[in-house]
């Protein structure tokens, strides 16, 4: 029988957390359980190796994976950010990258 990994992550969090399950349906069991608890963690059911430098890996890897999308959120956190400009006609937006708008109203 393949043992699996189940990994939970707390998208905004940075929060991991693995466990090792005895069996690939027991860890889609899991994985249905937590997304009933809490929808807005993100679970995973990888097949699990008896290499742990195999696990290492695939551990490491994800970490590395979370802190992308940790990035990504703190990028598009900044992104609403604007720039005043008096030439643009009040309530317009202009999409630039940051946005221009008129902020003397």
């Amino acid at each position: 029988m393949l043992k699996a990994m189940l990994i939970v992550m707390a998208i905004g969090t940075g929060t991991n957390y693995t466990v090792e399950m005895p069996s690939m349906d027991e860890c889609l069991d899991a994985k249905v359980l937590i997304a009933r608890q809490d929808a807005s963690l993100k679970t995973l059911c990888l097949p699990m190796e008896k290499d742990e430098q195999f696990n290492t890996k695939v551990r490491d890897f994800f970490d590395e994976f979370m802190k992308m999308i940790e990035k990504i959120k703190e990028k598009e956190e900044l992104a609403t950010e604007y720039v005043c400009d008096s030439s643009v006609i009040p309530g317009l937006v202009i999409q630039t990258d940051p946005p221009r708008i008129n902020c003397d109203e």
